[in-house]
């Protein structure tokens, strides 16, 4: 009765985790307003639709993500040019900066809505800005035959170390570019581009405009806030590509040798939520458009997903998944319960032990029927007489060697059978014994006298 109380509540307790597993599976998923921008999260803000649409602005045979450092992208094909300092040659040797970045907070600034025509003439008269003293002039003459390569990085957080950096200079510096969009730059990169940030914190939504269209607005909320580039410290080639309504710089291109520096502020363009929208979704597509169509493009997701962990265990696949998970943890509950309620000592099973039978009058009864189906009576006699002289000398001690009166007289008093009876039994076995058939009357006779025998020995 305990047992089946115990099994009743353990059945109860499993089915009450199955029903909670079944219906937060059926529940609906809250929604992830984490800026990941992950290519292949379908959250607000992902990045699966941006890294999906690249296709339409370069060849999709050319575009690949990637979950490795920068060093470990361009270390084979930029030591073909340059020679770094060998104490640098493993990743992680250099440090790796925080990249919390000084942000020069801006006094607040007159709302006004500017002329945003006069702006652009501004841009446009201007062109790009020739320096006379270009740092990086030097790369020009270094004849490196390339595929032009455009380096994506879209991401809250832009961080580099000395060893990324250095290989990131040079790619840019032979002819590739490099496209970074997020709110927060590497300081060692911005010192060396000659670039000021300055952040806005909490800023509302707001309006923004390229260069190539400016009369059309584009309204995005930060993630953090607003980030704006100025250029008065930059020796390098620099133009603005977008600004916002206060005419500040939020998108900038900038020479570095051969190549350019493309430097986005306003990440939260190419999430998914922007890009479903009809009057944001070419913003993002636009900015990309001003890197050359034929490029390869590596698109970077070491800085948001971190590297791929070749020697991740079972167990973390199966909590990444929420069927698995829950699958393992019915399981993990379900030996919980078993180690709580049967973890008590039991006692052995007593094994049944069956008596042994006794198939001798089984076997006696099958040997008769044999001999009855082929009406050989006298062997059948042959065999129960036979049967009958063991049992007398088992049951009353007494010698069957010598049937006579002597015997009889014996054997009628010891058993209680009538004396005519047992000399009548033994006459009609020693007529079966002399003819070569037994015929079935006598035959007959003779069983019938013996049964009577035995019914009367019984009853005694």
């Amino acid at each position: 009765m305990k047992d089946k109380k115990l099994i009743i509540l353990v059945g109860v307790i499993i089915l009450l985790l199955i029903g909670l597993s079944y219906a937060r599976t059926k529940a609906p998923k809250p929604v992830d307003w984490r800026p990941t921008f992950i290519n292949t999260k379908t959250s607000p803000y992902g990045t699966y639709i941006a890294y999906e649409l690249l296709g339409d602005i370069f060849h999709k045979k050319n575009i690949r993500s990637t979950r490795t450092p920068i060093y470990n992208n361009l270390k084979e094909s930029m030591e073909e040019y340059f020679s770094y300092d060998k104490s640098y040659d493993s990743y992680g040797s250099g440090y790796y900066e925080d990249s919390d970045d000084e942000y020069d907070y801006a006094e607040e600034s007159d709302t006004t809505q500017v002329n945003t025509d006069l702006v652009i003439d501004t841009v446009l008269e201007q062109g790009l800005e020739e320096l006379t003293s270009d740092p990086t002039e030097w790369y020009k003459s270094i004849n490196a035959e390339i595929d032009t390569t455009a380096y994506i990085f879209i991401n809250t957080k832009f961080t580099l170390d000395k060893v990324d950096m250095q290989y990131l200079l040079d790619f840019v510096g032979l002819g590739n570019n490099v496209f970074i969009s997020a709110e927060s730059f590497s300081s060692s990169l911005m010192d060396t581009l000659g670039i000021k940030t300055k952040h806005r914190y909490f800023e509302a939504d707001t309006t923004y405009y390229l260069i190539d269209s400016p009369h059309q607005k584009y309204n995005f909320a930060g993630i953090t806030g607003e980030t704006r580039l100025n250029t008065d410290s930059c020796n390098l080639v620099s133009r603005p590509l977008a600004f916002n309504n206060k005419k500040d710089t939020v998108f900038l291109e900038v020479q570095y040798g051969k190549g350019h520096f493309y430097l986005h502020t306003i990440p939260s363009a190419f999430a998914n939520v922007n890009l479903l929208q009809l009057n944001k979704y070419d913003f993002a597509f636009r900015c990309l458009s001003f890197l050359p169509q034929n490029s390869k493009v590596i698109w970077d997701e070491y800085q948001k997903q971190g590297g791929t962990d070749a020697n991740s265990s079972i167990f973390k696949a199966m909590l990444s998944n929420p069927l698995l998970r829950i699958a393992l943890y019915l399981i993990l509950g379900g030996l919980f319960l078993f180690v709580i309620f049967r973890a008590k000592r039991t006692q052995r099973i007593i094994p049944v032990i069956k008596p042994h039978i006794n198939s001798s009058l089984e076997f006696l009864g099958t040997i008769s029927n044999l001999y009855y189906r082929k009406k050989d009576f006298k062997t059948i006699a042959e065999k129960r007489h036979a049967y009958f002289l063991d049992y007398i000398r088992k049951n009353y001690y007494m010698s069957t060697e010598k049937i006579n009166n002597d015997f009889l007289d014996v054997l009628s008093a010891k058993s209680g059978v009538e004396r005519d009876k047992l000399s009548n039994l033994f006459n009609l076995y020693n007529d079966i014994i002399i003819l070569p058939y037994a015929p079935n009357d006598i035959f007959l006779q003779y069983n019938s006298l013996l049964e009577e025998f035995y019914r009367k020995v019984k009853n005694k």
